[in-house]
């Protein structure tokens, strides 16, 4: 069930290589250049972290914003550890009726400590009878 008390939980961290041939995959599904720095968006597919006992994303449910930061460049070879938190869940009522929104922020460090990027990914589902926030 998705409720205001999902905010402030995280996920264990997660050690990712940034390997060739996925970022590859990437820029060819979306039809830009490939070379040694890793295109803009890849890091919104790292959806690989389980939020405690709230799986993401949840069947039915739609992206509905995306801002990445980058406080340095990303490149293939590079090794993150990133660790994903519900920053905030809200409801709005929309044409088909009660829609919770559930805010995720997605925050990679590299070995040394020093911040890479940061996501703030917005997602969207219909509320069902029980979920009442």
């Amino acid at each position: 069930m998705i409720a205001k008390e999902l905010i402030g939980r995280e996920s264990e961290p997660i050690l990712l290589k940034i390997k060739s041939e996925e970022v590859r995959k990437f820029a060819e599904a979306a039809g830009i250049k490939c070379d040694d720095r890793v295109p803009a968006t890849f890091v919104g597919t790292l959806i690989q972290s389980n939020i405690g006992e709230f799986e993401l994303p949840i069947p039915g449910m739609i992206h509905g914003e995306q801002k990445i930061t980058y406080h340095r460049p990303l490149f293939i070879g590079d090794s993150v550890t990133y660790k994903r938190r519900v920053k905030d869940v809200y409801e709005r009522i929309g044409k088909s009726g009660k829609l919770i929104f559930v805010v995720v922020e997605t925050i990679g460090y590299d070995f040394s400590g020093e911040l890479v990027f940061t996501s703030c990914s917005t997602l969207i589902t219909r509320a069902t009878e029980e979920e009442g926030l």
